[in-house]
């Protein structure tokens, strides 16, 4: 889809996200287990962003999260379905970056590209693309 905006966290090479040291991660976010077996952020009542495992199927099992694992995390929004873009993906940005940190993961555009600052504006360009603003 072209107004998905993803931005993972991977773990880094030979490492894994596990377990409750995961979940306890995901959930300092702010974010809502929920549809899909998934975790959502919600502001206002309304889903800005989701987040999914990097490891198919990309649900998570909470009965068994001790046994858990995932190469990483992708979070995902849809431009055009949320009141403001700009401010969704500023929000989704700084929640990749807080579990990157806290889970010693690296940012991504993918699983495999480093997030730069040239994709974080074409990131940027396409939200004011497909999704300006009404008066702006």
């Amino acid at each position: 889809m072209d107004d998905l905006l993803v931005i993972s966290v991977a773990a880094k090479p030979g490492a894994s996200f596990a377990g409750y040291d995961l979940l306890q991660a995901i959930v300092s976010t702010g974010m809502k287990f929920g549809e899909m077996n998934i975790f959502h952020y919600f502001k206002d009542n309304k889903k800005l962003f989701s987040l999914a495992s990097a490891t198919k199927p990309g649900e998570f099992d909470l009965d068994r999260m001790g046994a858990f694992s995932c190469i990483g995390l992708t979070l995902f929004m849809n431009c055009c379905e949320v009141p403001d873009a700009e401010k969704a993906f500023t929000l989704m940005l700084n929640v990749a970056e807080q579990l990157a940190d806290d889970l010693d993961g690296e940012l991504r555009a993918g699983l495999r590209a480093p997030l730069t600052k040239a994709i974080l504006q074409q990131y940027q360009n396409k939200i004011h693309e497909l999704c300006p603003l009404p008066n702006k």
